[in-house]
């Protein structure tokens, strides 16, 4: 049996060499974030329907507004039924309540809320009813970097009763083409207390999905996990399956799916472990407008272990954004991880924390 004495010493020196990792990590993520991306012509036209005619760029639209950037007004949202038509040279994404998605440039229409869609030189344009859109995304060509999305946040939490500090670092990017969409998001988390204690929890996890019609997708995904709290010292999963949104309109999101994973853990003490897990998750997101701008979202996954009978792990997030200047935002974050029965005997089950942070997207 190995002692949590003998488990600490065997975890700093790969706790060192982990958190000098997260700060490498740390630094590139900063540095591609922090490189320029050039916006497109702002040359695109929204007519309202009490006929004023604004001209930027559009930037999005979900959520009953369009997001739309401007020379002089800066970034400025419109409420989608107050829109009479759009033209835009940009070669946009839209997507309607069931499913159904075109690419292509928009064109003057009449001014009767619907949208021109011009999707090729070989096929006639296509009118789509405006008030079953619910999403649009400029889909851009060039570079990598020119596709880019992405955010960053950091909080710092202490409580001077227990001198207690904790350290929160995360960022991610992602990327969506016609047919496919990719992410990559990574976080840190360091607590330390006035008994000494030290927990180190370090996350990234990459999905992917291919997008077919009436909702439906592919999806593949793989992690990287750290976790004191759990004896963990590195958990590699990857995987696939495959899902679907089950609501997708302007005021929430909610999708599910299923597959299977392949993990590889190594714990405290140098003990490993092989296993194949069966996948079911669900992802939900709702959304307001309204001063203060709120998004509020989570997830729940659960991967009953095939290889070891009796066994299931589950992860867990409820998250709350509030954007309080433009494209700056406060987060609230409340994160679980449950294993039902640990490889090492003495090790903790569950490991859950709060996380407060500020960030920016781009």
């Amino acid at each position: 049996m190995i002692s949590s004495s003998q488990r600490a010493q065997a975890g700093r020196g790969r706790g060192s060499t982990c958190a000098r990792l997260a700060r490498t990590l740390l630094l590139a993520s900063l540095c591609v974030f922090s490189s320029a991306i050039l916006a497109a012509p702002k040359t695109d036209v929204v007519v309202l329907l009490n006929g004023d005619r604004i001209t930027g760029e559009i930037k999005s639209l979900e959520y009953s507004q369009l997001k739309l950037s401007t020379d002089h007004m800066g970034t400025i949202y419109i409420e989608w039924d107050k829109i009479a038509s759009l033209q835009s040279s940009q070669y946009l994404l839209l997507e309607r309540t069931d499913g159904t998605r075109y690419y292509g440039q928009l064109v003057a229409g009449e001014g009767d809320s619907t949208l021109q869609v011009v999707r090729s030189l070989d096929e006639p344009v296509a009118s789509v009813d405006m008030a079953v859109v619910v999403r649009a995304q400029p889909i851009e060509g060039g570079d990598l970097i020119d596709r880019l999305d992405g955010y960053v946040s950091a909080g710092l939490d202490m409580a001077k009763a227990s001198d207690r500090r904790s350290i929160d670092l995360a960022g991610g990017l992602s990327a969506r083409t016609r047919v496919r969409a990719w992410s990559i998001d990574g976080s840190v988390n360091l607590t330390d207390d006035s008994a000494g204690d030290t927990s180190e929890r370090y996350q990234l996890q990459g999905n992917y999905r291919q997008f077919h019609r009436d909702r439906k997708f592919y999806l593949g995904f793989g992690s990287l996990e750290r976790n004191t709290e759990l004896d963990l010292n590195l958990r590699t999963m990857a995987g696939g399956g495959y899902g679907r949104y089950f609501v997708q309109n302007n005021h929430a999101e909610w999708l599910g799916g299923l597959g299977m994973a392949y993990s590889h853990e190594n714990y405290t003490g140098g003990e490993t472990f092989d296993s194949v897990e069966a996948v079911l998750t669900t992802q939900f997101k709702l959304f307001r407008y309204d001063f203060p701008e709120t998004d509020i979202g989570g997830s729940l996954t659960l991967l009953p272990s095939l290889t070891k009978s009796g066994r299931y792990r589950a992860e867990a997030d409820l998250r709350a954004k509030y954007e309080f200047v433009d494209d700056l935002y406060f987060e609230l974050k409340v994160y679980g991880s449950y294993d039902s029965e640990p490889p090492l005997a003495d090790s903790e089950q569950s490991d859950y924390g709060l996380t407060t942070s500020l960030g920016y997207s781009f």
